[in-house]
């Protein structure tokens, strides 16, 4: 069974996260995290209500399974989190992964609005996970990104 922890960090930063590896007790070893997502506070002064959100804590991070290392160094509060921010958790982690199969799919805004128009979101999902696979099967593509026309030097 997995771990999950709520971190608070030096910089006040608070996430939640699955710990894969925690480093030894006595050192300052790096803390093996992912899928982090940080704790973001939003105040209403005017009804003096706090907003809670969660979005994906390392920036440009596509894939939410990729493994991070934290320094523990930076930790000063640990706890287990509630079921209450497990469950907004889990929903936020859903949407993030949701976004970004869109985003390896390489489809354009455009292609997923007329899509969803006629498609249920499990056939939604049948189709983003297609055009994935075509994208990832086909050998022509590369993650070269030419920048200048072939033969030129720099």
């Amino acid at each position: 069974m997995s771990d999950y922890k709520q971190f608070k960090l030096t910089n006040g930063e608070e996430m939640v996260c699955e710990l894969v590896a925690n480093g030894d007790e006595d050192s300052t070893a790096d803390v093996i995290i992912r899928r982090a997502m940080k704790i973001v506070t939003t105040d209403d002064l005017e009804d003096n209500v706090r907003y809670y959100t969660l979005k994906p804590w390392m920036s440009f991070q596509d894939d939410t399974t990729d493994l991070v290392a934290l320094n523990s160094v930076h930790i000063v509060g640990e706890s287990t989190p509630s079921e209450t921010v497990m469950l907004h958790y889990a929903a936020a982690l859903a949407d993030a992964d949701k976004y970004n199969k869109v985003k390896k799919a390489g489809l354009t805004l455009q292609e997923i609005e007329e899509k969803l128009k006629e498609l249920s979101e499990d056939e939604m999902n049948d189709f983003l996970q297609a055009k994935y696979d075509e994208i990832a099967d086909d050998s022509d593509i590369s993650n070269i990104i030419q920048f200048k026309p072939k033969g030129t030097m720099h």
